[in-house]
């Protein structure tokens, strides 16, 4: 799952540089899309386990030293759509002093590859996409 997240990020960078935010955040929406597993909550829990220990592994070793919320949040939300685990992304804003983030939440909690960072809580939404069905 680590090379997924490794191609997820490479693919995401290339798609920033050749096509800009919006056209990729268009096509990780449809890329994301994929039906909600009939697994139980204790199962979807382990995958996501799962998935932000490869996307921590990947930004490990991705070429970017620092790699930012946006990628790290967007390979999560496609990671974990992937296998059928619902799941959010959102971009939220705030205004003093002024900062984006991104985040993943699922199953009732916020994800993210630094789970003891919780800057998002000051942060509107400002779009999400992902939401479960």
């Amino acid at each position: 799952m680590t090379i997924q997240a490794l191609l997820v990020f490479v693919l995401l960078d290339a798609g920033f540089r050749v096509f800009g935010f919006p056209r990729v955040f268009r096509f990780v929406d449809r890329w994301g899309r994929r039906s909600v597993d009939a697994a139980s909550p204790a199962a979807r829990r382990r995958t996501a386990f799962r998935v932000l220990e490869a996307v921590r592994t990947a930004t490990r070793y991705y070429y970017r030293r620092r790699l930012d919320c946006l990628p790290r949040a967007l390979a999560i939300f496609v990671l974990l759509r992937w296998r059928g685990v619902p799941a959010t992304l959102r971009i939220g804003v705030k205004r003093f002093p002024f900062g984006a983030h991104a985040w993943v939440e699922c199953l009732g909690e916020v994800l993210d590859d630094s789970t003891d960072d919780w800057r998002h809580e000051p942060y509107v939404p400002i779009l999400s996409t992902g939401e479960p069905v």
